[in-house]
């Protein structure tokens, strides 16, 4: 099973009392710390988290809902394999588009990845309303571009240089990237213009990826548990059971 959609348009809303909000409050902060180093569970407590100076009964469903999740699949294995050092840094962005059902705003997802390890996973509310499906791509893919200029910063300081090369399944917004000047979007000239000059200057390279293996897909909606699986092994995830030999023994409270 997938772990969220937020809120189902049929949900009806009433806010949590005092105590409900403590108790949603407490848990959403607990799976925003489990969602660091966890990919699968990133789009769903960032919608969680959106809610959480005024949670209501459907956000507690949802909240519900994540939990019953991870009940399915309680451990999830980050592997880094040994291999080469390898010059090329990719980053995979996807954006939904107004996929917010209360603000309409898009969100933005991402992995970065060096050869098969995944280095970094996010999942972003985009700060403006989108007026196109291009141009909600295209702020996942300024997003990417940022990420990626972070992480190649980062690596240059342990004497490591790569190029960068983002990935995204929007052929809109590759377009965009790839043209010169503004054409008929003028309203996106700095984002469209930056990105066209960090591609001018061989900064970055602009890609196309295929949708359905694209894992940043992931991060921008809820998913089937199928292509949870199948987006985790990608990145270098595995699911597992039980809880690991170092990890401390529960309290026996009772």
């Amino acid at each position: 099973t997938e772990p969220l959609q937020a809120r189902a348009d049929d949900d009806i809303e009433e806010e949590l009392d005092l105590d409900g909000k403590t108790a949603y409050q407490s848990l959403s902060a607990r799976l925003n710390s489990l969602s660091m180093d966890r990919a699968d569970l990133q789009f769903a407590v960032k919608e969680l988290m959106r809610k959480m100076s005024a949670p209501t009964t459907a956000d507690l469903r949802a909240l519900k809902r994540v939990a019953r999740y991870i009940v399915g699949a309680p451990r999830v294995v980050q592997l880094f394999r040994w291999q080469k050092r390898l010059n090329k840094l990719i980053v995979y962005g996807d954006s939904d588009f107004a996929g917010c059902q209360t603000t309409r705003k898009s969100t933005s997802g991402g992995a970065a990845m060096w050869g098969a390890n995944t280095l970094k996973t996010w999942s972003k509310i985009q700060g403006v309303v989108a007026l196109s499906t291009g141009e909600a791509e295209l702020g996942a893919i300024v997003k990417s571009s940022t990420e990626a200029l972070g992480l190649k910063s980062l690596l240059s300081d342990f004497g490591i240089w790569v190029v960068l090369a983002v990935k995204s399944d929007a052929s809109a917004a590759i377009g965009m990237v790839k043209r010169q000047g503004l054409g008929k979007v003028r309203h996106l000239a700095v984002a469209d213009l930056w990105t066209q000059q960090r591609r001018a200057t061989g900064e970055i390279q602009y890609e196309k990826t295929d949708g359905l293996t694209n894992p940043a897909d992931m991060m921008t909606k809820s998913v089937g548990g199928d292509k949870i699986s199948q987006f985790l092994v990608s990145l270098g995830f595995q699911k597992r059971g039980g809880r690991h030999r170092l990890t401390p023994a529960l309290a026996n409270n009772n």
